[in-house]
Protein backbone atom coordinates (compact mmCIF):
# COMPACT_ATOMS: atom_id res chain seq x y z
CA UNK A 1 0.00 0.00 0.00
CA UNK A 2 1.25 3.50 -0.57
CA UNK A 3 1.48 6.22 2.07
CA UNK A 4 -2.40 7.24 1.07
CA UNK A 5 -3.73 3.53 1.79
CA UNK A 6 -4.15 2.51 -2.01
CA UNK A 7 -2.94 -0.78 -2.63
CA UNK A 8 0.06 -0.48 -5.34
CA UNK A 9 1.13 -3.19 -7.60
CA UNK A 10 4.35 -4.61 -8.03
CA UNK A 11 6.98 -3.42 -10.39
CA UNK A 12 6.90 -7.15 -11.95
CA UNK A 13 2.95 -7.17 -12.20
CA UNK A 14 2.95 -3.66 -14.06
CA UNK A 15 5.39 -5.10 -16.44
CA UNK A 16 3.79 -7.89 -16.84
CA UNK A 17 0.41 -6.05 -17.89
CA UNK A 18 2.24 -4.47 -20.69
CA UNK A 19 3.27 -7.47 -22.48
CA UNK A 20 1.44 -9.20 -25.25
CA UNK A 21 2.63 -12.83 -25.73
CA UNK A 22 2.26 -14.22 -29.01
CA UNK A 23 3.23 -17.60 -30.21
CA UNK A 24 6.63 -16.36 -31.34
CA UNK A 25 7.68 -13.15 -29.16
CA UNK A 26 6.62 -11.43 -26.00
CA UNK A 27 5.69 -7.85 -27.03
CA UNK A 28 6.06 -5.23 -25.16
CA UNK A 29 3.18 -2.76 -26.01
CA UNK A 30 3.79 0.10 -23.68
CA UNK A 31 6.30 3.24 -24.04
CA UNK A 32 9.09 2.99 -26.64
CA UNK A 33 12.11 4.63 -28.45
CA UNK A 34 13.75 3.65 -31.19
CA UNK A 35 11.21 0.58 -31.71
CA UNK A 36 12.67 -0.66 -27.63
CA UNK A 37 10.45 -1.03 -25.12
CA UNK A 38 10.96 1.59 -22.04
CA UNK A 39 9.77 1.39 -18.50
CA UNK A 40 10.05 3.49 -15.00
CA UNK A 41 11.82 0.97 -12.63
CA UNK A 42 11.29 3.53 -9.60
CA UNK A 43 14.45 5.39 -9.99
CA UNK A 44 15.13 5.39 -14.00
CA UNK A 45 14.05 4.84 -17.24
CA UNK A 46 15.15 1.19 -18.25
CA UNK A 47 14.96 -0.78 -21.59
CA UNK A 48 12.21 -3.24 -21.21
CA UNK A 49 14.02 -6.29 -22.23
CA UNK A 50 16.71 -5.83 -20.24
CA UNK A 51 14.10 -5.25 -17.21
CA UNK A 52 12.80 -9.01 -18.42
CA UNK A 53 16.36 -10.62 -18.77
CA UNK A 54 17.27 -9.34 -14.92
CA UNK A 55 13.49 -11.07 -14.05
CA UNK A 56 14.47 -14.32 -15.24
CA UNK A 57 18.39 -14.56 -15.36
CA UNK A 58 19.42 -12.02 -12.22
CA UNK A 59 21.87 -8.85 -12.33
CA UNK A 60 23.54 -7.95 -15.95
CA UNK A 61 27.37 -7.28 -14.96
CA UNK A 62 28.54 -4.02 -16.38
CA UNK A 63 29.32 -3.82 -19.78
CA UNK A 64 27.13 -6.03 -21.10
CA UNK A 65 23.95 -5.34 -23.49
CA UNK A 66 21.24 -7.52 -23.73
CA UNK A 67 20.56 -8.53 -27.58
CA UNK A 68 18.00 -10.07 -29.39
CA UNK A 69 18.08 -13.18 -30.96
CA UNK A 70 14.37 -12.56 -33.26
CA UNK A 71 15.74 -9.00 -33.68
CA UNK A 72 12.16 -7.84 -32.26
CA UNK A 73 12.76 -4.63 -30.62
CA UNK A 74 9.99 -4.91 -29.00
CA UNK A 75 10.21 -8.45 -27.57
CA UNK A 76 10.95 -9.59 -23.71
CA UNK A 77 10.76 -12.63 -24.48
CA UNK A 78 13.64 -14.53 -22.33
CA UNK A 79 14.46 -17.02 -24.73
CA UNK A 80 14.78 -14.41 -27.17
CA UNK A 81 17.41 -12.88 -25.43
CA UNK A 82 21.18 -13.11 -24.94
CA UNK A 83 23.70 -11.22 -23.05
CA UNK A 84 26.86 -9.61 -25.09
CA UNK A 85 28.99 -6.69 -26.07
CA UNK A 86 29.06 -4.01 -28.21
CA UNK A 87 31.43 -5.32 -30.63
CA UNK A 88 28.98 -8.94 -30.48
CA UNK A 89 26.15 -7.02 -31.10
CA UNK A 90 28.51 -5.41 -34.25
CA UNK A 91 28.96 -8.97 -34.76
CA UNK A 92 25.45 -10.07 -35.14
CA UNK A 93 23.82 -7.63 -37.21
CA UNK A 94 26.64 -7.83 -39.58
CA UNK A 95 26.04 -11.62 -39.56
CA UNK A 96 21.99 -11.03 -39.68
CA UNK A 97 22.36 -8.64 -42.93
CA UNK A 98 21.25 -6.11 -40.25
CA UNK A 99 23.69 -3.31 -40.67
CA UNK A 100 21.52 -0.50 -41.55
CA UNK A 101 22.43 2.69 -40.21
CA UNK A 102 26.19 2.04 -41.42
CA UNK A 103 26.50 4.31 -43.92
CA UNK A 104 28.34 1.60 -46.47
CA UNK A 105 27.53 0.84 -50.37
CA UNK A 106 26.07 2.24 -53.10
CA UNK A 107 22.36 3.26 -54.24
CA UNK A 108 19.97 0.65 -53.47
CA UNK A 109 22.91 -1.75 -51.09
CA UNK A 110 23.57 1.58 -49.04
CA UNK A 111 22.77 1.21 -45.41
CA UNK A 112 20.48 4.27 -45.25
CA UNK A 113 18.28 3.17 -48.33
CA UNK A 114 15.08 3.64 -48.32
CA UNK A 115 14.47 2.62 -52.04
CA UNK A 116 14.76 -0.03 -54.74
CA UNK A 117 16.23 1.23 -58.14
CA UNK A 118 13.09 0.41 -59.84
CA UNK A 119 10.93 2.87 -57.47
CA UNK A 120 13.56 5.53 -58.47
CA UNK A 121 12.80 4.85 -62.08
CA UNK A 122 9.41 5.56 -60.97
CA UNK A 123 9.77 7.94 -59.35
CA UNK A 124 11.73 10.24 -61.96
CA UNK A 125 8.82 8.90 -64.53
CA UNK A 126 5.86 10.07 -62.38
CA UNK A 127 7.63 13.72 -61.56
CA UNK A 128 8.85 14.00 -65.13
CA UNK A 129 4.78 13.99 -66.03
CA UNK A 130 3.73 16.68 -63.21
CA UNK A 131 0.89 15.18 -63.06
CA UNK A 132 1.04 14.00 -59.37
CA UNK A 133 2.78 16.68 -56.84
CA UNK A 134 6.40 15.80 -55.35
CA UNK A 135 5.02 15.71 -51.98
CA UNK A 136 2.48 13.11 -53.18
CA UNK A 137 4.83 11.20 -54.97
CA UNK A 138 6.93 11.42 -51.86
CA UNK A 139 3.83 9.97 -49.42
CA UNK A 140 3.50 6.96 -51.92
CA UNK A 141 7.22 6.16 -51.13
CA UNK A 142 7.72 6.98 -47.59
CA UNK A 143 10.74 10.06 -48.70
CA UNK A 144 10.28 13.79 -48.20
CA UNK A 145 9.35 15.76 -51.50
CA UNK A 146 12.87 17.06 -50.63
CA UNK A 147 13.99 13.57 -51.86
CA UNK A 148 11.57 13.45 -54.95
CA UNK A 149 12.94 16.80 -56.29
CA UNK A 150 16.65 15.14 -55.86
CA UNK A 151 15.81 12.18 -57.75
CA UNK A 152 13.77 13.87 -60.06
CA UNK A 153 16.55 16.86 -60.56
CA UNK A 154 19.73 14.13 -60.68
CA UNK A 155 20.75 15.32 -57.45
CA UNK A 156 20.68 12.51 -55.69
CA UNK A 157 20.93 8.63 -57.66
CA UNK A 158 22.89 10.15 -60.35
CA UNK A 159 23.84 6.64 -61.52
CA UNK A 160 20.83 5.77 -62.67
CA UNK A 161 20.32 7.47 -66.00
CA UNK A 162 17.05 6.62 -67.77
Amino acid sequence: MDRRGIKTRSLEERFWDRVNKTATCWLWTASTARGYGQMWDGTKLTRSHRFSWELANGTIRNGLWVLHKCDVRACVRPSHLFLGTVSDNQRDMKKKGRRKGIRTGFGATHGMAKLSEDQVLTIRALAAEGKISQRAIGRMYGVTKTMVYMIHYRKSWRHLDA
